[in-house]
């Protein structure tokens, strides 16, 4: 798939339903252009548009705004090329993104990811509209759709603990519980997906809105920090 702005290049992708349609982006494919590149001194125009605008790409919060600006426009030009519908309810997509690194190892059962959530309407002759947001934990739903991913693949296998960890390193565990097919289709293998994690009390908090001063009685928004 190639991406129409931004100096990305090709991008392969996965598409997967997790509870939302998922544009599945692993990061080590750059990574393995970029060796491929420096080896052979390749100076092809998408290589080299692709490891131009990857090469310092990392899940790390330092990388935050760039993570949204280039996978919000993954994301769209996803749906636009390969647009998909839900086989038993009205739900097209893709909707949201999944970045993914396995790591060095490429340990497909321990992985990092951060989700990329859209926060505007992105617009590809408008910049500024480039951004999105990231899910600072790991993603329950997003867990599951990478999970039934690695499956379609033969990398996970019923029963298989998934650890799933997210850009700030909190942790999910996944685990397949067992197959299925979906009804009134036509017998796709589906999963049934199991999720663990944990939860703190953070705040006990009480809000209050002066009804006679109070310029924002329904709250305010501005652009997103990232």
């Amino acid at each position: 798939m190639n991406i129409p702005h931004g100096n990305i290049g090709p991008v392969k992708v996965d598409i997967a339903y997790g509870g939302m349609w998922y544009c599945i982006v692993d990061l080590q494919q750059f990574q393995n252009q970029q060796q491929h590149n420096t080896q052979n001194n390749s100076n092809s125009n998408s290589n080299s548009n692709n490891s131009g605008a990857m090469k310092k790409l990392k899940l790390d919060p330092s990388c935050g705004k760039e993570l949204c600006r280039i996978g919000e426009m993954i994301k769209v030009a996803c749906r636009e090329q390969f647009p998909v519908q839900h086989p038993t309810e009205d739900y097209p997509g893709c909707d949201i993104l999944a970045f993914r690194d396995s790591g060095d190892n490429n340990n497909k059962k321990k992985n990092r990811n951060a989700v990329i959530m859209s926060n505007n309407e992105l617009d590809w002759d408008k910049p500024e509209t480039w951004t999105a947001m990231i899910d600072r934990s790991p993603c329950g739903t997003g867990t599951c759709a990478i999970m039934a991913t690695l499956h379609a693949r033969g990398l996970l296998k019923v029963g298989e603990p998934f650890e799933h960890y997210s850009i700030v390193g909190s942790k999910f565990v996944g685990t397949i519980l067992e197959e299925t097919t979906l009804p009134d289709d036509d017998g796709r293998i589906a999963i049934i997906p199991q999720i663990e994690g944990s939860a703190y009390i953070t705040q006990y908090s009480e809000v209050v809105v002066d009804s006679e001063g109070d310029p924002f009685p329904e709250g305010y928004r501005v652009a997103d920090i990232w």
